[in-house]
């Protein structure tokens, strides 16, 4: 049997997707492990590092982790590990420190007394500058300072901190500044820049279209709407009849575009410009074409006339 030209367009159409998708996906999928990779490995230290600490050193060492991104709460989470070294260790079987203390992070203190054990500790720090508005190419960033002293007040005498601060957040790239300045009282500055990592935006963006509007998801979406609203005008027009699975179909994408949209990795909340742009004009159409269906299938029903009984005898004379 010969195939048509038809069907090798079709067979060469899928087996391009098929081979395309067989050699983007892992490659993907290495790259974003490579990427997150490198994230664990972006660090900012003071003048003297907690990962290679002198024997002479006497202090503080910490430890930040970036540990969540809330775009919506405009808002850093940084989880803190802090441990004394040196002549502000207490001697003993654990590591506990051996004076009064107040690190004080974003203008706000955390205390700690002596003689007693350093706990992990979360510190939210409010981001400066950013909005969700321009997903996915938005970007954050947050500046703010710390600084460890002794006592339960005042600024007289600081504790040398040995610090590091890491960013380790899924789907986000996150750059770090860090500016230590050790004076009569050591200030550590810090700024945080967070952005969309790679692949939220490869998921999220058509690359081939340079607008940052235009989405993938926007697309279907587009594509799903304008097909049920062409499908209400056609049976409408044409006279067609239409069939209850029909309007079950439409109106399940009610439901369907919102998951839909939400699929995108870190989506905010309904109402960024990427909406305006599709969402918000998808579901008005899908809910038009919804209720078209319906008043299509109220006004045009018709009750189907039932088939003639044909007598016994007339089919066996026949």
């Amino acid at each position: 049997m010969q195939l048509k030209r038809a069907h090798w367009v079709q067979i060469a159409i899928v087996s391009g997707i098929a081979l395309t998708l067989l050699a983007v996906v892992p490659a993907a999928t290495v790259l974003n492990n490579k990427e997150g990779e490198k994230r664990l490995q972006r660090a900012a230290t003071t003048t003297v590092s907690p990962f290679e600490m002198p024997s002479s050193f006497s202090g503080v060492a910490l430890l930040g982790n970036i540990s969540a991104i809330d775009a919506s709460a405009l808002s850093f989470r940084i989880h803190f590990t802090a441990v004394p070294v040196g002549s502000f260790d207490a001697q003993g079987p654990l590591t506990r420190i051996n004076s009064d203390a107040r690190l004080v992070i974003a203008g706000k203190e955390t205390a700690f007394k002596s003689g007693s054990v350093i706990p992990a500790f979360d510190v939210v720090v409010p981001i400066d500058d950013g909005g969700p508005n321009r997903y996915p190419f938005d970007s954050y960033s947050a500046t703010f300072q710390m600084t460890l002293v002794k006592g339960v007040s005042g600024f007289n005498e600081s504790i040398p901190m040995a610090m590091a601060l890491v960013g380790a957040v899924q789907s986000w790239s996150i750059d770090i500044l860090l500016i230590d300045i050790v004076d009569s009282v050591q200030v550590v500055f810090l700024n945080v820049i967070a952005r969309r990592s790679w692949t939220t935006k490869l998921f999220s963006v058509l690359t081939l279209v340079p607008s940052p509007t235009l989405k993938i998801i926007i697309v279907i979406m587009w594509a799903l709407s304008l097909a049920v609203l062409s499908l209400a005008v056609t049976l409408w027009f044409r006279n067609r009849k239409v069939e209850p699975p029909t309007i079950a179909v439409t109106a399940s994408l009610l439901f369907a575009l919102p998951a839909l949209r939400n699929s995108q990795p870190g989506a905010p909340p309904i109402g960024a410009s990427v909406d305006v742009a599709g969402f918000m004009w998808n579901m008005v159409l899908v809910a038009s074409a919804c209720l078209l269906l319906l008043i299509n299938y109220i006004v045009k029903y018709k009750k189907e006339k039932p088939a003639p009984v044909v007598p016994k005898s007339a089919g066996m004379l026949a």
